[in-house]
């Protein structure tokens, strides 16, 4: 049996020989002495420099802030109720089909469930939604007179994500604070995303133009007939014989009426240059009736940038944008879904918690329950529906 270094597998032993390095020369020069703790699982790097950051600008800007928290908990409620909508909804429609199609819903994990091809617009999302986010709980925090214990790095081995920035207030001194003030803390970092994916938006708007052009490979099929055309990733199919393709349907509905074997021309914006390929189709395997070019379309359409940039300049800013937006947007809405580990569950838990004065316990751990029970009916479903979902 060959054995075969697949990119996946290369990927998870440079993270497995980045952290034993790591792990060994903090053991050897004594990195917990300047902040840095590694275990074997995880490491964390505190800083006194970012608990100073976070003071100044809390008091440089304090009406800013102040009326940017007010606005944020406003939009965290809005959030909360949307993330239950939508995965109730989303339930819905798995259990009861004619409703509508029901979207898969699974943890963003690189290898996993994302295709190690946009692990570097993944891990640049991450560190800057991660940075903002939690900057703005700190700052929130400090404006409001809670105390931060630390703020720092923290990276996992296990979880496969990028390092990120946290900040860890003092419990103690939270739970002291008036209600308001724990509300707009916790309601900060969502707010701040949703801005993020917001100004994002707008740059995507005005960087390209609305009009699609052409069907973005997304994935070339290895030794398929466009494999063997010499096209590769994020080339554009712009016509086949001479019909002008825009959206992924155009292709679909053109396919549809062409036979395996047959020799088409596609017109293909390949290197920044039109060029026109003939390729013959081949049968689907799956289906032998169906011709397919063996490749994988994106599930958006090619668009042109307005700055001039060169094809595969301007589709990787598309996508540095693109991912930067679609993190912002869902991690603003699930961070307010109202359960364990989200800043939404201690939102909804310290607003209820005024109403009720008893059993306060108990009512906490309904809300988890079917939070979770909602979360994870959807997970469960979306792997029997479409099996381990990959974008």
């Amino acid at each position: 049996m060959d054995f075969t270094l697949t990119p996946e597998l290369t990927f998870l032993v440079g993270i497995a020989f980045f952290w034993i390095v790591l792990y060994v020369l903090a053991s050897v020069f004594h990195f917990d002495k300047h902040g840095l703790d590694v275990k074997p699982g995880y490491f964390m790097y505190r800083s006194k420099a970012l608990n100073s950051f976070l003071d100044r600008a809390a008091n440089k800007w304090r009406t800013f802030w102040l009326v940017l928290s007010n606005i944020g908990l406003a939009f965290s409620i809005g959030l909360m109720v949307f993330s239950i909508y939508l995965l109730a909804n989303n339930l819905l429609r798995f259990i009861f089909p004619p409703i509508g199609q029901a979207a898969p819903v699974f943890p963003a994990i690189p290898v996993l469930s994302i295709r190690l091809y946009w692990l570097p617009y993944f891990l640049l999302a991450v560190g800057v939604i991660a940075l903002t986010h939690e900057l703005a709980h700190g700052i929130i925090g400090r404006l409001e007179g809670i105390p931060v214990l630390s703020s720092g790095v923290i990276g996992f081995l296990l979880f496969v994500i990028p390092p990120i920035f946290f900040v860890e207030p003092d419990e103690k001194g939270f739970e002291k604070t008036a209600l308001l003030s724990r509300l707009r803390m916790l309601s900060a970092g969502s707010s701040i995303n949703l801005i993020t994916g917001l100004l994002v938006t707008l740059l995507l708007i005005g960087l390209f133009f609305p009009s699609p052009a052409g069907i973005l490979i997304q994935e070339v099929v290895p030794n398929g007939p466009l494999d063997r055309a010499g096209l590769r990733q994020w080339d554009v199919i712009k016509a086949i014989n001479g019909t002008s393709l825009y959206v992924n349907t155009d292709y679909s509905d053109y396919m549809s009426k062409v036979t395996p074997g047959t020799t088409i021309v596609l017109t293909v914006l390949h290197d920044n240059k039109e060029v026109a390929k003939e390729i013959k189709t081949e049968p689907d395997a799956s289906n032998n009736s169906r011709a397919i070019l063996g490749y994988f379309s994106s599930f958006v359409p090619y668009r042109q940038n307005v700055l001039g940039l060169d094809q595969y300049s301007g589709i990787n800013l598309f996508w540095t944008l693109f991912w930067l937006y679609w993190f912002a947007i869902n991690v603003a809405i699930i961070n307010m879904f109202p359960a364990f580990i989200f800043d939404g569950e201690k939102v909804l838990y310290y607003t209820l918690a005024t109403l009720v004065k008893k059993r306060k316990r108990e009512l906490r751990w309904t809300v988890n329950i079917l939070a979770w029970g909602l979360l994870a009916l959807n997970f469960a479903l979306s792997f029997l529906l479409y099996g381990l979902f990959r974008i």
